[in-house]
């Protein structure tokens, strides 16, 4: 399972993904999560029940952060991780509650009006609009705003914890001469490449390795499915709609369809009002320039002339193009409601009097309406096609319910079409078992052995009711068909078994006293690197050959107790490949390079931060512990 991830998953989204997942294991165990039950609730965290529908929308979440990233052989991590997601959520939220600690239907609301999907053309929340993105969600908004409140409260209270650590100068100091602490090192890599040419593996070894692990080798459980399926979108389509209504609806919504909003070009004379020049003295400035502009004058050479206006004076008072709510509000409605090449009458704003020339004018860019009528006339659609949806998945349910044996009454009924899936299995497969909702009820126990319909299932704008079509149960996949792939699990053993051995004897003689360069001659395809003084982190290294050390090797080599003079620290270890390194520690220097105090403060905060961090890990791992939680997820999930 891992190798298959390492082979298929890239981007940084998988990898943080995953990196959560292991972290979760690593605090509470991969066995806690399969122990198996026929319960009806996936947890109990002290009593409090997490049921399957929680778990499936979390699962669900998980998967559609993966989005295109998502495979089947990770639906056990994914599943995993929800489950762990859940149950630290309950215990935070009766931690929060044995301490008193809630967040105000106000907080939630202001929240909520931050959310930018929410709001309408206008700008503002529109409640209508939140209510269709959490139905679609499969939320109502009473669970969404609980969600809100609960992740508030959960952010006051991590940082309630985590600010109330502190870090002294000291602690930084001796961080930092670890950071800056150099190590004069060398390695002796031993390449397992070599080992997987002569390593081999008998059918006698292959047989046996196959007898014992014969549940490795499993065909797993398959179902195919019949079904039947009403979408709100194929529904809309059949209705119609005039070209007056998309019209009628095009102008009501015009402002939706702009592209670019209209832009004003403008030159201005400001005369300012402050303690040198009085108001009534600004006034009377002003007004002396009007005259001007209105005998002829050149409006540009005036603004040279007269502006006081820093910025735009040297440039004839040019100001550019601008937009609404930009200017100051007086300047900007005189300016919006002058022709081209006209002047202003003097307006006041907070600065002065202004006088200003409308030079050019960009006018609004609006979608056309042939641009978005498709989409205009679908929305049509799909308003008229709401109410009828309704009721026909009211009647797919009940007919469904009613007559569970078989989906032709619904067929006959609504006048549908059975439609059949591939073979998928409890991990999900394409098409509709790409949804886990689907895979749920597929291999529920009424569908898969009582043979009967499923319940409808709401997909969003999407409802369907399935059946079993085909069920294949899980097989033992035969011993020719593991062969290839035993002979090469067993030779990578062989070989990881050959480099080990390998890599003790090196360790051995160099021990002994005998030197890198004369150990790697007598080893095939081995090479010794001496790197010279290494950083913790390569990039503070300054040498070529020292940046390139690998980082597990550079990590191991800062695990090595520091040699005595004129003595050799040795220690082995692995890569992640396979290959074998001996590592040598030559020497270790420390330095006391004293930090300005403006770095140490921001040191200080950091590790400040970091501390706060690990307290707050450490109430979910004493939380964790101190709780009654009984997993219920069947091993197979």
């Amino acid at each position: 399972m891992l190798q298959l991830i390492r082979d298929r998953a890239q981007g940084v989204l998988i990898w943080t993904i995953v990196g959560l997942i292991i972290i979760t294991f690593a605090l509470f165990g991969l066995s806690s999560y399969l122990s198996g039950s026929s319960t009806n609730y996936v947890a109990s965290v002290n009593s409090v029940e997490i049921k399957e529908p929680e778990f499936r929308r979390e699962t669900q979440r998980i998967e559609q952060k993966l989005g295109k990233e998502y495979r089947p052989e990770f639906s056990r991590f994914v599943k995993a991780q929800a489950i762990d997601r859940l149950v630290m959520r309950e215990l935070l939220n009766q931690y929060q509650k044995d301490e008193r600690f809630y967040v105000s239907d106000s907080s939630v609301l202001s929240e909520l009006n931050k959310d930018e999907s929410f709001k309408g053309t206008d700008g503002k929340f529109d409640s209508v609009r939140y209510r269709e993105i959490l139905s679609q969600s499969g939320m109502s908004p009473a669970m969404y705003e609980q969600e809100i409140g609960f992740l508030l409260a959960k952010s006051y209270l991590e940082s309630g914890i985590t600010r109330s650590e502190f870090t002294t100068a000291s602690e930084v100091d001796n961080l930092r001469r670890l950071r800056n602490q150099q190590r004069d090192m060398g390695y002796l890599v031993i390449n397992r490449s070599e080992y997987l040419k002569t390593a081999q593996a008998s059918s006698q070894e292959v047989e046996a390795y196959y007898n014992d692990h014969r549940q490795e080798f499993m065909n797993p459980e398959q179902v195919r499915v019949e079904y039947v399926e009403l979408k709100l979108e194929e529904m809309a389509a059949r209705y119609p709609v005039s070209e007056q209504d998309i019209e009628k609806k095009y102008q009501a919504e015009r402002n939706s369809y702009v592209i670019n909003k209209e832009q004003r070009r403008a030159g201005h004379i400001l005369i300012i009002v402050d303690k040198k020049t009085t108001e009534e003295a600004a006034k009377q400035k002003i007004a002396g320039i009007l005259k001007e502009v209105k005998a002829g004058k050149d409006f540009a050479k005036l603004a040279k002339q007269h502006s006081q206006d820093p910025g735009s004076a040297k440039k004839g008072g040019d100001l550019g193009f601008f937009g609404r709510n930009v200017m100051d509000k007086a300047f900007e409605e005189s300016a919006f409601s002058l022709k081209k090449g006209s002047v202003s009458e003097p307006v006041r704003s907070k600065y002065g009097y202004h006088l200003i020339k409308l030079t050019d004018i960009k006018p609004e860019k609006v979608k056309p309406l042939q641009a978005v009528r498709e989409q205009i006339k679908k929305s049509l659609q799909i308003q008229q096609a709401q109410s009828d949806f309704g009721t026909d998945t009211s009647k797919l349910d009940l007919l469904s319910f009613e007559k569970p044996d078989s989906l032709s009454p619904v067929v006959e009924e609504l006048g549908l079409t059975i439609k059949t899936s591939g073979f998928f299995t409890r991990q999900g497969g394409t098409g509709i078992a790409a949804d886990p909702r689907v895979v749920q009820a597929a291999f529920s126990e009424e569908v898969l052995t009582g043979g009967k319909n499923s319940k409808m299932l709401e997909l969003g704008e999407h409802a369907l009711v399935l059946r079993i079509k085909e069920h294949k149960p899980a097989s033992q996949r035969s011993l020719q068909e593991v062969t290839p792939l035993l002979q090469t699990r067993l030779k990578t053993q062989a070989a990881a078994a050959m480099v080990k051995e390998t890599s003790d004897k090196v360790l051995a003689r160099l021990q002994g006293g005998e030197s890198p360069e004369q150990v790697v001659k007598s080893i095939k395809g081995a090479k010794w690197v001496k790197t010279g003084p290494i950083f913790r982190s390569a990039e503070l290294d300054t040498v070529p050959l020292a940046k390139q050390v690998p980082h597990e090797i550079r990590r191991f080599g800062f695990t090595l107790p520091k040699p005595d003079a004129g003595k050799t620290s040795w220690g082995n270890t692995a890569t992640g490949t396979g290959d074998g390194v001996v590592v040598g520690l030559f020497a270790v220097q420390v330095s006391d390079t004293k930090a300005d105090k403006a770095k140490q403060q921001q040191e200080v905060l950091a590790l400040t931060n970091f501390q706060g961090r690990a307290m707050l890990d450490h109430l979910l791992k004493q939380l964790h512990k101190d709780a009654k939680i009984s997993i219920n997820l069947p091993k197979d999930e």
